[in-house]
């Protein structure tokens, strides 16, 4: 039965994924924000609800480890699988406003996170608030940039020049469709929230069944069930040709992973950490930092980028289950 509602649950994101994709660039588009603050907020937004979802369900059972493990394996999915996976098959461009803000933004509070449970080895509900404080004030950046956004160029056929290439946007949204798209958006997150909790739920109980131990699955079955919206809306993207919308998904889910969800897990409950998750903390950064380098210097992660972020995380996971086996 847990199969079929994986199945089922995988479906669901898939098919989910695609209508959000298409009906919130339309959204974009329409109203001239950027689809990369779109990217940074309504889909990171709704791709992350599993993680929340999960780290609501783990603090008030008081099993959180599986939530700490949930995101740091999240990230790396995140940044090594979706990030990869998405290059090799569309060689991504990332904007200078990318490099000098997003990418140092999450580079920061990544840092913050692992001091804060590296110093006591403990997730305070204190530091929770902290990162709570931290999402408020992320949340009032995207407010203030997507006004920015707004005030869009005039491209040389006198429409709106939303991807700031001189173009005319080729497929204007029609005033009557605004409502539909908006409904279409909703039902699309709604979708991707119900197919990631099926995955979620059978998967961790799949992963159970097989004897494997609660920070284990929280870092690898866990973390991919939760990570396949992202996988999947990033995925749909490139195939729509948005590429701005998978560096802003994955660069906002994992900051809605961190400051929120961790936030209010920690809060509901302190979040006791194992003495093996600083490499984990250590290699989550470390990806991060060379995804920022790679953009810094060469403007895009290519496909040749994308083959080592891929090749990075299969070693990840490759490393977390020979660990276990030889306990």
């Amino acid at each position: 039965m847990n199969y079929l509602l994986l199945f089922v649950g995988l479906v669901l994101i898939v098919k989910s994924a695609d209508v959000l994709i298409d009906s919130t660039s339309k959204i974009a588009r329409k109203y001239g924000v950027s689809t990369f603050v779109i990217g940074i907020t309504v889909v990171a937004f709704g791709t992350s609800a599993p993680e929340l979802a999960v780290g609501l369900i783990s603090a008030i059972n008081k099993t959180n480890q599986l939530t700490l493990g949930n995101i740091i394996g999240s990230s790396f999915s995140n940044t090594a699988l979706i990030v990869g996976m998405a290059a090799m098959i569309f060689p991504l461009a990332v904007k200078d406003s990318v490099v000098k803000r997003e990418i140092p933004m999450l580079i920061l509070v990544q840092g913050a996170l692992a001091f804060m449970i590296l110093a006591d080895g403990e997730l305070t509900r204190i530091e929770g608030l902290v990162l709570l404080l931290g999402f408020a004030g992320f949340m009032a950046y995207i407010i203030v940039n997507s006004k920015k956004s707004l005030k869009v160029a005039i491209d040389a056929e006198g429409d709106m020049d939303t991807d700031g290439d001189g173009n005319m946007v080729e497929e204007p949204v029609k005033e009557s469709s605004s409502a539909k798209l908006w409904i279409f958006s909703a039902l699309s997150l709604a979708g991707l929230f119900l197919g990631g909790k099926l995955a979620v739920d059978s998967s961790t109980q799949i992963a159970a069944a097989l004897g494997l131990s609660e920070t284990l699955i929280g870092l690898t079955v866990v973390a991919i069930a939760t990570t396949l919206p992202e996988l999947a809306a990033s995925l749909m993207a490139v195939k729509k040709k948005e590429p701005d919308i998978v560096l802003g998904n994955c660069i906002g889910s994992n900051l809605f992973n961190i400051l929120l969800v961790l936030g209010l897990s920690s809060v509901i409950n302190p979040i006791a950490v194992q003495g093996s998750m600083t490499i984990d903390v250590i290699f989550m950064i470390a990806l991060t930092v060379v995804v920022f380098l790679v953009s810094l210097f060469r403007k895009r992660v290519s496909r040749a980028y994308g083959i080592i972020l891929m090749l990075s995380y299969v070693a990840y996971i490759s490393f977390k289950v020979i660990l276990v086996l030889q306990r």
